[in-house]
C-alpha cells in the first residue's frame, strides 16, 4: 500500500513539472485591445492644503483723548485708505497749536533782541569798553533764547500731531469690523482697539511644501516665482475662477515637518477668498516636460509595484514594471519603464499572461 501511494505521488510531481515547463502550449490566444504609448506634457502638478490669510491687518487705537463726534463708516463696510473713521473733539488741540505758535513768536523776538545785544556788547568788548564778563553774559542770554525757540518749535510739532490724531483715518484699503465705540463716547488711548481693518484685496493663500517637492520641481527661487501656476478649490468642491502666483517663500523650514511655507497671491476681485478659510491648492509648472503616457486601464499593480503588458510585433507579451507619475486628463504619465511608440495591452489585461500571445479584438 505504501509503495502504491509513493508511486502515485511521484507521477503527480512529474506531471506538474511538465505543465510548468510549458504553461501556454496549445493555449488559445487572448483577445485584447492594444494601444500605443503616447507622449504628454507633465506639468508636475502637486496638491496641498492651504489657508487664506490677509497681507495686512490694522487695529485702530486712539492716540489722543476726546469725545467721539462722528463715526465715518458702517460696521462691516469696505473703507478706503485715508477715509475718516472717527472724529474727536479737537478744541483743546487747536488751542494748543495756537499757544505754541504764540510761544514761537515770543521766542523769536527774545532771540532777536538777545542777538543784537550780544553784537553791541561784543563790539564794545573789542574796544575795551565792556568787560569780558558782560560780553559772555550777553552771549549766554542769546544762546538761551535760541534754545527756547527750538523748544517752542518742538512743542508746536507735538501739538500739531495731537490735532491731526483727533481725526482718525484708515491707513489701508480693507474691510472694517464692528466698531467698539459709537459717537458720543469719550475715547482715550486706554480705550483700546476701536475697529480692525483687514485687507481683503489682494489676498494671500499660505500652504506648506515639502523640501523634497520644492527642490525636485524647481531649479531655483526665480523658477518657483515665474514658472508656476496656482489654483485653489473651495471646501465645497468649486474651483476659484482666478489664477494665482507665488508671491514669496518663507525664510526658514519647519524643523519638525521639513516643509517650507509658501504664499500665493490672488487678486480676489469677487471677494470669495475669506480670511481664515481652508482651501485646496494646486501647484503646477507653466512649462512642462514630455513623458510617455498610457491609459490608466493599462496599468496594474502587484507586490513589486506598477506594471504594464508590452507586446511585440508577433503579439508576444512581456510584463514590464514602470514608475508612474502624475495623471493628466485621461492619461497616466510614466516616469520610467516605457518609451513612446511601444504597444501595450489597454483592455483585457486580466486575460493576459507574461510569455503568452495575444490577438487584437476584432482582428484588426
Amino acid at each position: 500500500m505504501k509503495m502504491q501511494l509513493l508511486y502515485l505521488f511521484l507521477m503527480l510531481c512529474s506531471g506538474s513539472a511538465v505543465f510548468a515547463a510549458a504553461p501556454n502550449r496549445g493555449m488559445p490566444k487572448s483577445v485584447v485591445e492594444l494601444g500605443k504609448v503616447t507622449e504628454a506634457e507633465d506639468f508636475m502638478t502637486r496638491r496641498y492644503t492651504g489657508q487664506v490669510v490677509t497681507p495686512s491687518t490694522v487695529r485702530i487705537v486712539p492716540r489722543v483723548s476726546g469725545e467721539s463726534l462722528e463715526v465715518g463708516f458702517k460696521d462691516g463696510s469696505y473703507v478706503k485708505k485715508g477715509q475718516v473713521l472717527y472724529k474727536l473733539d479737537a478744541t483743546q488741540y487747536q488751542a494748543a497749536v495756537k499757544s505754541c505758535e504764540a510761544k514761537i513768536a515770543e521766542s523769536k523776538a527774545k532771540l532777536e533782541y538777545a542777538t543784537h545785544n550780544y553784537q553791541r556788547t561784543n563790539t564794545l568788548y573789542e574796544k575795551s569798553a565792556a568787560s569780558r564778563d558782560t560780553m559772555e553774559n550777553t552771549k549766554a542770554t542769546m544762546e538761551a533764547a535760541r534754545a527756547g525757540l527750538l523748544a517752542a518749535e518742538a512743542e508746536l510739532i507735538s501739538a500739531k500731531d495731537n490735532l491731526k490724531n483727533a481725526t482718525i483715518v484708515s491707513p489701508i484699503d480693507g474691510m472694517a469690523s464692528v466698531t467698539s465705540q459709537s459717537a458720543g463716547n469719550y475715547i482715550t488711548p486706554s480705550t483700546g482697539t476701536l475697529v480692525t481693518i483687514v485687507q481683503i484685496r489682494p489676498m494671500r493663500v499660505r500652504f506648506a511644501m515639502s523640501s523634497s517637492d520644492l527642490f525636485s520641481q524647481f531649479k531655483s527661487y526665480d523658477d518657483l516665482i515665474h514658472n508656476t501656476r496656482v489654483r485653489v478649490r473651495f471646501a465645497g468642491g468649486a474651483m476659484h475662477s482666478e489664477e494665482g502666483a507665488i508671491e514669496l517663500i518663507n525664510n526658514e523650514a519647519n524643523s519638525k515637518t521639513d516643509s517650507v511655507a509658501l504664499y500665493a497671491w490672488f487678486p480676489n476681485k469677487d471677494y470669495r477668498l475669506l480670511v481664515g478659510s481652508t482651501v485646496n491648492v494646486t501647484v503646477s509648472k507653466k512649462v512642462g516636460r514630455k513623458v510617455p503616457a498610457v491609459p490608466p486601464s493599462a496599468v496594474m499593480h502587484d507586490s513589486k509595484g506598477a506594471y504594464v503588458y508590452v507586446t511585440d510585433a508577433k503579439g508576444l507579451v512581456e510584463r514590464r514594471y514602470v514608475v508612474c507619475g502624475n495623471v493628466s486628463g485621461d492619461l497616466q504619465l510614466i516616469e520610467k519603464g516605457l518609451s513612446k511608440g511601444e504597444t501595450v495591452v489597454v483592455k483585457g489585461t486580466h486575460k493576459t499572461m507574461p510569455g503568452g500571445s495575444v490577438e487584437v479584438a476584432g482582428g484588426k
